[in-house]
This record gives C-alpha cells, sequence and structure tokens, in this order.
C-alpha cells in the first residue's frame, strides 16, 4: 500500500518517516520533491587517477571490479569535484560558478540535501526514489538502478545521474530532481538483518558510510 500525501505527513509528524528538512508544500499526491544538496557536493570519478594505478599494476587502463571493491575506500580514493570550467571545458561534467553542468554522457554522483529513511527500530515502510518525468524528457537519467530505500535505512540519498540526451544540463543547489514515494510493508525486519554491514547507511555524503576497520 502506497502512502497518500494525507499518510506521508503523517508518517512524518509520528516520527515512522523520516524526510529532514520536511516538505513543506511540494508533496505530490503521492510523492515528496527531493533537492540537490551543496554544490560543492557533487562529486565525479577521477579516471585518470585510476588509469595511473591500474597501469602500475598492469592493469587495463580504467578497469574497476564493481562486485568486489569496498566501496568507501574507493570513492574516498578516485571521488573528486567536478573540475571548473575555465580549466577543463572537454570534461563531461564540468563546474560553473554555483552549477554543475553535465554534457551528454556525463556522469555525476550528487547527494539529497533531505535526509531521509526510516527509524532502524520497528520501521514500517520502504522508500523508493525516481527521478520527475519533466527532467528525464530532457535526458537527464536520476537514481535509475538503485531506486530503494530499505526498511531502517536512513541518510542522504546519493543520487547517481547521467545525460543521455542532446543538450548541456545546468542544476545547482536545491533543484527538484527526484522523488520520494513511501510504502507500507507487511511487518518489521527481523532483527538479524545487520543495517550496520551497509555501506551505505547512515552516510552523509556520496562517498558511502565511513569504512570499518580491516
Amino acid at each position: 500500500m502506497y502512502l497518500s500525501d494525507v499518510d506521508l505527513r503523517e508518517a512524518i509528524r509520528s516520527g515512522r518517516l523520516i524526510v529532514d528538512p520536511p516538505p513543506t508544500d511540494e508533496l505530490g499526491a503521492t510523492s515528496i520533491d527531493l533537492h540537490l544538496d551543496g554544490v560543492d557536493q557533487a562529486r565525479v570519478w577521477d579516471t585518470g587517477k585510476l588509469a595511473k594505478h591500474n597501469k602500475a599494476h598492469g592493469r587495463p587502463t580504467l578497469e574497476l571490479d564493481i562486485a568486489r571493491m569496498t566501496y568507501g575506500l574507493i570513492s574516498r580514493k578516485y571521488l573528486i569535484a567536478p573540475p571548473h570550467e575555465r580549466e577543463a571545458k572537454e570534461e563531461s561534467v564540468i563546474r560553473r560558478d554555483d552549477s554543475v553542468i553535465i554534457k551528454p554522457m556525463g556522469f555525476v554522483l550528487w547527494q539529497t540535501k533531505e535526509v531521509i529513511g526510516t527509524p532502524e527500530e520497528s520501521p514500517r515502510y520502504i522508500c523508493f526514489v525516481n527521478g520527475k518525468s519533466t527532467r528525464s524528457r530532457t535526458g537527464l537519467i536520476v537514481h535509475l538502478t538503485a531506486p530503494t530505500v530499505h526498511a531502517g535505512w536512513n541518510g542522504n540519498v546519493t543520487l547517481e545521474m547521467t545525460n543521455c540526451g542532446p543538450l548541456d544540463l545546468v542544476l545547482h543547489e536545491g533543484d527538484a530532481v527526484a522523488q520520494l514515494t513511501v510504502a507500507m510493508i507487511t511487518c518489521p525486519p527481523s532483527l538479524d538483518v545487520r543495517l550496520h554491514e551497509s555501506a551505505t547507511h547512515g552516510q552523509s555524503s556520496v562517498a558511502g558510510a565511513e569504512p570499518g576497520p580491516t
């Protein structure tokens, strides 16, 4: 069962749904708009640094074992702020003052201003993050492959965004590029669900949660 705007407001008021800062007048019939955090939070992959590392170890230039990596370690090593346009006009993602420009086939990670999710203790909802249709018609794909916010998880959501269209897309802090829908689950998950092992639970940056000791 998906929550309506009435249910969403009550769930936030009661603390069963976390949306911080809470929405003002931006609720749809069954959704809450999510906004981009400060422009300093945007990140792109440093392919040059990765290529140099791989070359030194005799590996193909841009290979990355994504199913075997420790995301928190890799992200902190190879994610960087988008270069300024005056320094790197040929890059697919650049920064211009207080905006980020995603050129065709560019890819950027940028978190939501809102912390969203559900309490760890006895969560009753599961959430879904999706793009907004009017944005997608320009070619902007937002959070397409990982829309689920599991019960008991909360944090700033990292939006994976790419430009599949023909235009250079300009984004600013506070832009509403995604939306949250919420569904009720039949019962809280069992206690052996170990959220503390999640690479992203409680994250406050696109690099994910701080990795534990190894």
